[in-house]
């Protein structure tokens, strides 16, 4: 549940987004009105960049930056989308789920490039916050999460 929203609330397309912090996930991106299954809702955006320059920006930025380069594959060459830099776009901002997804990230075409954009996956009512699964990328959260429940699986015995 957030605690804090920030305004005002981003509008694309007809939908309403709107930023928060949450107790559990730090800040997020939240609906504030109806989202359907298969409605667009954001674009990841930044720096269209190639291998070569990514290799180079990850080298310099601090290691809490490097989570907003986004890699993938298109036409059969390795891109980033770099987005470091906060422009005050949500894309960046939207956490992961591997477990229960509400939406998926899809590469499109536009005039030639390649743009990352979020399409919900099932109907999102308002309040719901906006996650998508992350893919195979290498999340220390969710080692985390698989530390926490064996500790609960398992027997604890205090003497």
């Amino acid at each position: 549940m957030p605690f804090f929203t920030s305004p005002p609330a981003v509008i694309k397309q007809g939908l309403m987004l709107n930023t928060s912090i949450s107790i559990k996930v730090s800040r997020g991106v939240f609906a504030e009105s109806d989202i359907f299954k298969g409605d667009f809702i954001l674009e990841y955006r930044g720096d269209l960049i190639d291998p070569e320059e990514s290799k180079r920006r990850r080298r310099i930025y601090h290691n809490s930056l490097k989570g907003f380069m986004f890699d993938f594959i298109w036409h059969g060459k390795f891109w980033t989308i770099d987005a470091a830099r906060d422009d005050g776009t949500l894309g960046r901002l939207v956490n992961d789920d591997h477990i229960n997804p509400n939406c998926k990230m899809k590469r499109i075409m536009v005039e030639g490039k390649p743009h990352l954009c979020l399409f919900a996956l099932k109907d999102i009512t308002p309040g719901d916050e906006i996650r998508y699964n992350y893919g195979d990328a290498d999340c220390p959260w969710r080692n985390q999460v698989r530390i926490v429940k064996d500790i609960l699986k398992s027997d604890i015995y205090i003497n």
